[in-house]
């Protein structure tokens, strides 16, 4: 007769399974407590609602180290940039009041990530020669 669902017939690989979600544009998701999804992965660039608020119990407040600014107040930034393949879920986001969050993306600001997670910001030195001057006295 013919083959039931589960006979070999039907069976693919793991990798296939992969290929045909990716097509698809299904990512795998990891759900909250009210099954909202958690993880959005490269399908959405900005945090939805359910995540921030996930992001809002993990940080409590903006990153940044000695800011109190509560995560209500806070923004979701990419720890890796969305245009640098970064992805839209809990482990690739963290919470920065907006003036932090204008400062990760500043050009004039170096952002240090510290052990415990926070980030220290310093701004970078101005350069005192003006361009195409040279130090050399010879």
């Amino acid at each position: 007769g013919n083959p039931g669902p589960g006979d070999s017939h039907d069976r693919i690989t793991a990798g296939e399974a992969r290929r045909l979600a990716c097509t698809a544009n299904l990512v795998p998701a990891v759900l909250g407590a009210k099954s909202e999804i958690l993880d959005l992965g490269r399908s959405q660039r900005l945090y939805n609602r359910s995540q921030r608020r996930a992001m809002g119990l993990r940080d409590r407040e903006c990153r940044a180290e000695g800011c109190h600014v509560p995560a209500p107040w806070c923004e979701a930034h990419h720890l890796t940039p969305w245009s640098a393949g970064g992805r839209t879920d809990l482990d690739d986001g963290v919470l920065l009041c907006s003036r932090h969050h204008h400062h990760i993306h500043d050009p004039a600001y170096d952002a240090e990530h510290l052990l415990e997670g926070k980030f220290r910001f310093h701004r970078k030195p101005r350069d005192t020669e003006p361009p195409g001057s040279t130090t050399d006295a010879s």
